[in-house]
């Protein structure tokens, strides 16, 4: 199954400059509406549309340093909650700060993936469906992965687009 992500334009670049602004790890939620369409070819594809971004602020870590962030689970679980009465589905961004042209996800983000993603695909009603996906960026680079629900494991997202006056296609960096 195929999985896009479209952003609008100026929300990517706020989240961005955001999570920059510091040399520690930041983590930022973007909330989306889900949808799921076949095209002419009957290829199913997931399109997750960001409506806003939720950035993190730093004293909702309680670890936080260049290579590693830890969020208390009291907000995260009241991102959730909202997640679950609005039927949206949740993408958490966090950078690397010492990756530049490529960037992918660390061993550790890809288990914590595997079991965060699960957890809000079990506990999220489906209609209208619910998609767990995470974003990495570098300074020049973005990863992204999702809960493949075809597969039953996390896969690299298909595409990833800013929209605004015009679409615009962000290169993805393989997981």
């Amino acid at each position: 199954m195929r999985s896009v992500i479209r952003i609008p334009a100026d929300v990517w670049h706020q989240t961005r400059t955001w999570l920059f602004a510091s040399g520690d790890e930041r983590m930022a939620y973007l909330l989306a509406r889900a949808s799921v369409y076949t095209d002419p070819w009957q290829a199913t594809t997931v399109d997750l549309l960001v409506r806003q971004a939720l950035l993190i602020p730093d004293v909702a870590f309680t670890v936080q340093s260049p290579v590693r962030v830890e969020l208390d689970p009291q907000f995260t679980r009241a991102v959730l909650v909202l997640c679950y009465e609005s039927g949206l589905s949740l993408l958490d961004v966090h950078t690397h700060p010492f990756a530049g042209a490529v960037v992918s996800f660390s061993g550790h983000d890809i288990a914590n993936m595997r079991t965060t993603h699960a957890e809000f695909r079990a506990g999220m009603p489906q209609d209208p469906p619910a998609v767990a996906a995470s974003l990495v960026c570098g300074h020049d680079s973005v990863a992204a992965a999702w809960l493949d629900p075809d597969r039953g494991d996390i896969s690299p997202v298909s595409a990833m687009r800013l929209i605004g006056h015009r679409e615009t296609a962000v290169p993805l960096c393989a997981r």
